[in-house]
Order: structure tokens, then sequence, then C-alpha cells
């Protein structure tokens, strides 16, 4: 070994050593202090926004959250949810997908339909039916059906709506309507099935019923399971019901839209709705549905979770209509988590960066102005317990920019070494890489509050 190659392995086994003794001192989640915001004066005009919002009891705001299944799961999410809405409003649920249909329980939407409907993401191209595309969900989903109904329920009454939007390559391709009186159309199949279901690293019974959107305990009884435990590479059989059906649609009382745009159609009720009807307008031989937007007609805060499966933030650079209807959120602030995924896919620091800055670049071409903040990945392990020193370089190249605001999730959950030495106190999932919903609850409630912290702090100091 020459002495150049000699020095430059003292130097980095010294600097991981300078970094597992930093990133160890992990104690239990109600002791850990929230990491500051770094560059919080990027966010000073969302924060003169939400003062508005205060003062004037008008309008809405939108938070844009962007990210991978750590996001789609909606438990980090709705943690930062329902303390922002509980200070400035609840405006509406904001962005919703049929991740999964014909579930018997979701939160805080259940999806139905009587037609086959695909749906493949954005990191798996070639699974999608051609045409397909992917859009604002990440996920490309899509029915051939000739006559098609799809229903929205509201499980949570205090994300009852009144105004509804499509958003859809061609949002003209559907039309909505709620039904006349008390009836209620049948719209389910007939016949039952099962999807098979292997269980990724990670991955807990909680995170893999609310993504299919099914109970934890219809899971259990279709795999004669007692306890929750689960085992990567494992095999679940999920119900799903697959058979199409007839629907009566003379019961269904169409609505007028609003607004229609390129790729929107907005349509609004006077009264809260509990049901709405999402069905085809016209023929043709594809369908295609990119997502939801739900709103009440109350001022307030409408915080809108965007995650896919085992995405990266180059997955959506090579989808440029995610970006393209992205203004449809009408984001005042957007918030970006990546990180994981691309740790398990060995991408290096240099082309993390380069797909964050091209990623970041595109939010701004069609949101400018719009602040944004970058939330370092969690603390992994890599495959067979190694460490993450992947995601090591990712939060510390993250740290050192100065053009977003950052919220150090990495330091937070113990960085280096807090998943090998402080499991329990993290909350990580067993296979080290997703977080129990604890996990991520905590997390998230974290943010809020030190979010809703650097908010007062300005406020305090505002002239």
């Amino acid at each position: 070994m020459n002495s150049k190659i000699t020095v430059q392995f003292v130097l980095t086994f010294f600097c991981l050593m300078a970094a597992s003794k930093a990133y160890s001192q992990v104690l239990q989640w109600d002791e850990l202090e929230p990491y500051p915001i770094k560059n919080a004066s990027l966010l000073y005009p969302l924060f003169e926004k939400l003062i508005q919002l205060e003062e004037k009891k008008d309008g809405k705001i939108n938070i844009v959250h962007i990210g991978d299944s750590h996001i789609q799961a909606d438990f980090f999410t709705n943690a930062v949810r329902k303390p922002l809405q509980q200070q400035f409003g609840n405006g509406g649920y904001g962005f919703t997908f049929p991740y999964s249909l014909n579930r018997s329980t979701a939160w805080p939407y259940r999806f139905s339909t009587n037609a086959a409907w695909q749906i493949c993401r954005n990191n798996q191209p070639a699974k999608c039916d051609p045409g397909a595309e992917f859009g604002l969900s990440g996920y490309g989903f899509s029915t051939r059906a000739k006559q098609f109904v799809l229903s929205v329920e509201v499980s949570e009454e205090q994300y009852r709506f009144n105004t509804i939007k499509i958003v859809a390559p061609v949002a003209t391709s559907y039309r909505l309507a709620t039904i006349e009186g008390n009836k209620k159309p049948m719209i389910h199949s007939v016949q039952s099935g099962m999807e098979i279901h292997r269980i990724r690293s990670g991955e807990t019974l909680d995170v893999i019923a609310r993504n299919y959107k099914v109970s934890s305990a219809a899971i259990k009884r279709e795999n004669n399971m007692r306890t929750d435990r689960i085992w990567a590479g494992k095999k679940l059989r999920i119900p799903v019901t697959i058979t199409e059906t007839s629907v009566d649609t003379s019961i269904f009382r169409p609505l007028e839209y609003k607004q229609q745009e390129q790729f929107v159609s907005v349509y609004h009720n006077q009264n809260p709705i509990s049901a709405i009807y999402l069905l085809q307008a016209g023929k043709q031989n594809l369908y295609s549905l990119n997502g939801l937007i739900v709103e009440n007609d109350a001022p307030g805060l409408i915080y809108h979770g965007i995650g896919t499966i085992g995405s990266m933030a180059s997955n959506f650079n090579a989808t440029p209509l995610f970006f393209e209807q992205l203004p449809v959120l009408s984001p005042d602030f957007v918030i970006i988590s990546f990180g994981t995924n691309e740790s398990y896919s060995d991408v290096t620091v240099e082309e993390f960066i380069t797909h964050m800055e091209l990623f970041i670049n595109n939010i701004r071409v069609f949101c400018p102005d719009v602040p944004v903040l970058v939330t370092t990945p969690p603390t992994s392990l890599l495959r067979r317990g190694r460490l993450n020193n992947y995601v090591l370089e990712y939060a510390d190249a993250l740290m050192q920019r100065d053009d977003v605001a950052l919220w150090d999730l990495y330091s937070f959950t113990g960085g280096l070494m807090g998943a090998k030495e402080n499991p329990a106190a993290i909350q990580i999932a067993r296979d080290y890489i997703h977080y129990t919903s604890g996990g991520y609850i905590n997390q998230g409630t974290a943010f809020a509050n030190t979010l809703l912290n650097e908010y007062k702090h300005y406020k305090r100091n505002r002239k």
C-alpha cells in the first residue's frame, strides 16, 4: 500500500470514527431535542403567509411533501398535518390517490370500483400499460374498461369536502357525480381474489395495510396470523377483488365543473360531501388518472403528501408530467425527502446531489419563488447489517447547501450508528430501513414542532 493510499485510509477511518461517536449519542425519543432548521430565513415568505392566515382567517396555504414510501404511508405526514391544521385551520386533506381499491377500511378515504385498474410505479415503467402516464402521484393508474365508476367515501368526518379536483393527463376524460336522495350504488366486484405481496426489508404490517388501504386485521385473517410480526422475503396474501360488474348509473346526479384547465377539472358542491363518484366522459381506449385533490370551504392549511414506494429523485426527474402538474396544488411550500432508496441502489453522493439539484430546479421552473426545504434521509443499515455510509455522505452534502432550508432528520435519528446501536430508541423496523408507525409519527411530530418553533421565533422578532 503506497503512502498516499495509507494516508487516505487513515483519514477516512478517523472521520468515520468521529462521525460514529457524534452520531451514537442517541437517547429515548422523549429526551431527543429536535434539530433546528438550517437556512430558516428562506422560509420567511411562508411565515408571512401564515401570519396573514391567522390574522385574517381567510384563504388557503398549501404545503406539499414529496418523497418515497416513508411519505406514502402517511404516518410522518399526518403527524405534521395535525398540529399545523390545529393552529392554522383545517383547509382539507389535499392530495389523495387510490393506491389500492375495494378495501373495507381506509384513512381518510376509501376507494371502490367496479372495473379493473392497473397501477404501477415510476420506478417500474416497464410494468405499466402502454399509454399510462406518471403524473403527480408518481404512479401510473389506468383502465381500459368501457364503463366504470370509481367511488370516494369519507371515513374520517373531519375530512369531508366541498371541492374536488381531478388531476389527469386529460382531465376532461372524467366527470363527477353525487347520488340522489339516500340511494347508494353497489360498487364492488362479485368475485374475490388475492394479491400476493412479498414483504420488503423494513416494512411493517401497519405500513403494508396502509399502502393497500386494507385493515391489518383483514391481512392477518387471510394469512392465519396470530401476531403482527412479519419477515422480509416472506409473502402475504392481500384480499382484492378483480371481476368487473355493471353499476346502475341512473341514480347519479352529475356535477357541473367550476373550472377546467389542461391537467385539472375543479368541481364544487355547496354542502360538504361524504361520497363522490368518478365516471368516464366520452369514449376512449385508455383512461389514465393521476390523483384527486379534496378541500373544504374553510380557511386553513392543506398538507399534501406525495410518496411512491421504491422511488428516487431520479425517477421523478424522468417523468416531466409530475412537474407540469405540480402547480395544480398551488404550493406555498415544498418539502423533499429522498435518499433511502438511493443508498440501497449504490448511488454515489455525487450522483445523488446531481439528481436532487435537478429535482429542485424542475420544481422552481414550474413553481418559481416557492420556498423549498429538504430533509436528510433517516439513518438505516445496508444489507447484512452494514453501516450505511451512503446516507452519511448524502446528509453531509445536503447540509452544506445554502439555497434551500434543511432539516437534519439523519442526525435526529442517530446518524451513522443510530440504527445499529439504538434501534429501539428510534423505533426503526426489523429490516433497519423503514420505521414503525410510532417511529414515523415521532419524526413527523418533531418536524412539526421544529417548524412551529421557527415560526414563533420569526413572529417574536418580526418588525
